[in-house]
């Protein structure tokens, strides 16, 4: 439940709906998965994982999550091949699996901006054990497809990720775990192509339209994210005291696309733990640049056929991962029964300017002033593995 008419909660950029005040929403943060593990010898296995998210499309690739062979021939070496888990957070491996996370959701700050969840190609693992201490290293190649929604608009579109090469380093005790992830793009969506070729033709033919719109030769060079290049950077880790768990990722994203700029985000959490209880305190945060179209004379550019909606549509895009809101969440998990928890969770968000994309507009085209404003979200889980 949210208290907030404006500003509707999504868990990611691949929601199209949203929760608004007064509306009881179920699907959200609601999942239901199934995972066979099939041993063939002790240095080959297959798994196939299938997990139902509310998908705009319900087909078995846009619900199966896991699809994958490996040979580990020894303890050291392990060799995927097929769809694996999208290595790029400290909680990768189960970011879907609710009963395996402390909280009633990931955060939003980190989790919601990337929806893509699997990656189709191999990775390579080598892992080395130096007494206490677990080492182990990712090398990764693929692909992924994920759908993504624009900012107030009702369409999801597949959004692809290629020539994906990335790195997965982690050090783990039983105490602590640190662990880096370096992942590199090429985007392959003609999504925005249009765009940047309207912006361009009429900056070459229209005379004057310099003058009306200074910015529009950069733009129209730049807003495209088809062939460009983007990379993700984390550095995350956990301690484990003897009453108390805490967690943080830190995260940047960068592009060569003015449509994808950097965007610093992470979180610290805090879980407490007595008997089957577990009280918990979340920070998160994210910023990005909001870009500025600079001085654009309106007025003449309707007398432009097609300007007025180049430039609105720049408007959108330009600024689609300004995600600038910081929340502070507390809650509490009851693990009742071996195999099931219930999950209280409160969310306080304070969405700063130029920062609600993450969030929809109550209506088409809403928000685009990107006003500022607070949220409160209330989540109540019950969460089950059996």
């Amino acid at each position: 439940m949210s208290d907030s008419d404006q500003f509707g909660f999504r868990s990611d950029f691949s929601k199209p709906d949203a929760v608004f005040e007064n509306d009881l929403d179920l699907d959200q943060t609601s999942k239901l998965g199934v995972q066979f593990d099939l041993i063939v010898s002790p240095a080959f296995d297959a798994v196939v994982q299938a997990v139902y998210r509310d998908q705009q499309d319900y087909t078995l690739d846009s619900m199966l999550n896991l699809a994958f062979v490996r040979y580990a021939p020894s303890p050291e070496w392990s060799l995927r091949v097929g769809r694996t888990a999208f290595d790029l957070f400290l909680l990768t491996e189960y970011r879907d699996i609710d009963f395996a996370l402390p909280w009633a959701h990931v955060p939003s700050e980190i989790y919601g901006v990337i929806p893509h969840r699997f990656l189709d190609g191999v990775d390579l693992t080598h892992s080395r054990r130096w007494g206490d201490l677990m080492f182990s290293a990712k090398l990764f190649y693929g692909e992924s497809e994920y759908g993504v929604t624009a900012y107030s608009s009702e369409e999801v579109i597949p959004f692809n990720l290629d020539n994906i090469v990335g790195v997965a380093l982690d050090l783990q005790t039983m105490e602590w775990e640190l662990a880096f992830n370096h992942t590199r793009v090429k985007f392959d969506s003609d999504l925005l192509s249009p765009l940047a070729e309207g912006i361009t033709l009429l900056n070459q033919q229209v005379p004057g339209f310099a003058v009306l719109w200074p910015s529009a030769g950069v733009i129209g060079d730049a807003i495209d994210v088809n062939n460009r290049e983007g990379s993700y950077t984390s550095i995350s880790g956990q301690y484990r005291f003897q009453t108390m768990t805490v967690m943080s990722e830190l995260a940047h994203i960068e592009s060569n696309s003015l449509a994808v700029q950097d965007v610093y985000s992470g979180y610290v959490s805090g879980i407490f733990h007595h008997n089957r209880h577990n009280w918990y305190a979340t920070f998160a945060y994210s910023h990005a640049d909001k870009f500025s179209l600079g001085p654009v004379n309106e007025p003449f550019l309707t007398q432009i056929p097609g300007a007025t909606e180049l430039l609105a549509n720049a408007r959108v895009f330009l600024n689609f991962y300004s995600v600038n809101q910081k929340t502070f969440s507390i809650g509490w998990r009851w693990d009742f029964h071996e195999h099931i928890s219930l999950k209280l969770q409160w969310d306080h968000t304070r969405i700063d300017s130029g920062g609600s994309t993450l969030w929809q507009p109550a209506q088409l085209g809403g928000n685009l002033d990107a006003p500022e404003g607070q949220v409160n979200t209330v989540f109540s889980n019950l969460s089950f593995s059996f």
